[in-house]
């Protein structure tokens, strides 16, 4: 089984012998399941179909920690949590913005420090949830980001962009695809490295409650979805809507 150590030095050795460029797009509490290359048929991705035919698909993989934080500083460290420390989400505890903020992986070697160090240009776009989220960390050229890391809504949330928090009216998966994509047309003739985060598909809270508004609202209105139940919410699960 390739570790995720592995992968990343893997990675590293392949661009700093032919300047590869590097595009990590990562989801945030995403199920196998729950996308068309692993044989769901409810839901529409035409993207993701195409690139598990011309690439590599994982049967065997797993996730090292069940929530954002750790899992995201494993994933830019190679090391498990064990080792770098973070064991889990960032709370609203200040970490993430305000005077008490700080970068929980500061003395780590990471993905994005080794890109900028060979020569890439590099951007965030999207979720970060590692910490002083409001100013660039590792060495990235381009950054945008939450002041948050968990997700209060898709529309008319709170973003950081040129150091200085904002609020987006668009839909959150919109903007960070639209600034993934004019990093790359920028950058296309030098090497970069771009982590395209998206802070979807999760959602609990709020996120669930607000009105859906993106163009694939209309598409899924009156699908039935065997795989996602449109059922009432259970007694106990009062992040979904219980009383």
């Amino acid at each position: 089984m390739l570790t995720r150590r592995a992968f990343c030095g893997s990675l590293v050795a392949a661009a700093q012998t032919r300047k590869l460029n590097l595009v990590l797009i990562l989801t945030d509490n995403h199920g196998a399941w729950s996308i068309g290359p692993y044989g769901n048929r409810d839901v529409r991705t035409p993207a993701l179909d195409r690139l598990a035919a011309e690439g590599v698909t994982f049967m065997r993989a797993f996730s090292n920690n069940a929530v954002c934080s750790p899992t995201r500083a494993s994933l830019l460290t190679g090391l498990m949590p064990s080792q770098h420390g973070v064991h889990r989400y960032l709370a609203a505890n200040g970490a993430q913005v305000g005077p008490r903020a700080y970068y929980t992986l500061t003395e780590f070697e990471t993905l994005p420090k080794i890109m900028k160090r060979n020569g890439y240009r590099t951007a965030l776009s999207g979720k970060w949830h590692l910490g002083a989220n409001l100013t660039p960390q590792d060495g990235f050229d381009h950054w945008i980001t939450m002041p948050h890391g968990n997700s209060l809504g898709f529309y008319d949330q709170p973003v950081i962009e040129d150091g200085k928090i904002r609020q987006e009216p668009r839909y959150l998966t919109d903007l960070w695809t639209d600034h993934g994509v004019w990093f790359i047309k920028q950058n296309k003739a030098n090497p970069f490295f771009l982590f395209l985060a998206y802070n979807g598909p999760y959602g609990l809270g709020n996120a669930m409650k607000e009105p859906i508004r993106n163009r694939h609202a209309a598409y899924y209105a009156d699908k039935e979805l065997p795989s996602m139940p449109r059922d009432e919410a259970h007694p106990w699960n009062h992040n979904y809507g219980a009383s």
